[in-house]
């Protein structure tokens, strides 16, 4: 600084002070940064103007060019690297509107592209030949109303879901509901008996809107079936649950007992 040799001669730290004037003639310092590198700003515009101007390859890992408003490219013929999916994005906004004779663009791959369309797809066509759909690798979700118009519509079901379940008793003294199931979206369903044993056992189906054993009632009167002998039951009356309800009135009782149903 100004007059520091009359107070320190050593040389190291001897230092000059410099100064800019601005536009309006005022003293002012000039700007450094950490390092000690002047730092220069320039107001307003950058004109550069050169033949041949070589910069630097620009890196996706370390540099990104984002324009704002509209850039207006025109060339003979335009060369650009293929893009990848594995490092490139295109995002567009707005309409995009292609016209051409003959286009071609390569298959689509359900591993590696998606297609979303938002709003009304219309496809007009004589006779349009898609490839069969298969439930391993294709999905069809449909938003809104589909409404199918046609003279002769043939559709073909595949197998039913079936359910079974069984039990085999042996013995029994007591009287107990077995075979409990939810059957309010089963389209037919029923229950097979199947006396083993030496002793009549008394049968019939119970429902309930509940699991509670308490809300069980009787679907019908029960049934008889002697030694030998076999019965199978539906229920008359509909309720979430059905189960079968059997009563042995304290002699040894053995059945088999079967319950099938599909929806």
């Amino acid at each position: 600084m100004p007059n520091n040799l009359v107070f320190n001669g050593t040389a190291s730290e001897l230092q000059v002070m410099v100064n800019g004037v601005d536009e309006s003639s005022n003293t002012r310092k000039l700007l450094t940064d950490d390092t000690g590198k002047l730092q220069v700003v320039i107001p307003g515009t950058v004109t550069v103007t050169a033949e041949n101007l070589d910069i630097r390859d620009l890196s996706g890992a370390t540099d990104s060019v984002t324009v704002f408003g509209t850039v207006t490219v025109t060339a003979e013929n335009l060369d650009i690297r293929d893009l990848s999916g594995a490092t490139d994005s295109v995002t567009v906004f707005g309409t995009v509107t292609v016209t051409a004779e003959n286009l071609d663009i390569r298959d689509l791959s359900g591993a590696t592209d998606s297609v979303t369309v938002f709003g009304t797809v219309t496809v007009t066509a004589e006779n349009l030949d898609i490839r069969d759909l298969s439930g391993a690798t294709d999905s069809v979700t449909v938003f809104g109303t589909v409404t199918v118009t046609a003279e002769e519509l043939n559709i073909q079901l595949g197998s039913r879901l079936f359910t079974e379940s069984s039990i085999e008793l042996e013995d029994v003294v007591d009287s107990a509901g077995i075979l409990e199931f939810n059957t309010s979206e089963q389209s037919m369903y029923s229950f097979y008996i199947f006396n083993t044993g030496d002793n009549t056992i008394s049968v019939n189906l119970q429902i309930s809107p509940t699991t509670t054993d308490s809300y069980f009632m009787d679907d019908r009167a029960q049934v008889a079936i002697s030694s030998g002998e076999k019965a199978v039951l539906v229920a008359e009356k509909f309720m979430q649950y059905t189960r079968l309800f059997y009563e042995t009135s304290g002699a040894a009782c053995s059945f088999s007992a079967y319950y099938n149903s599909h929806v």
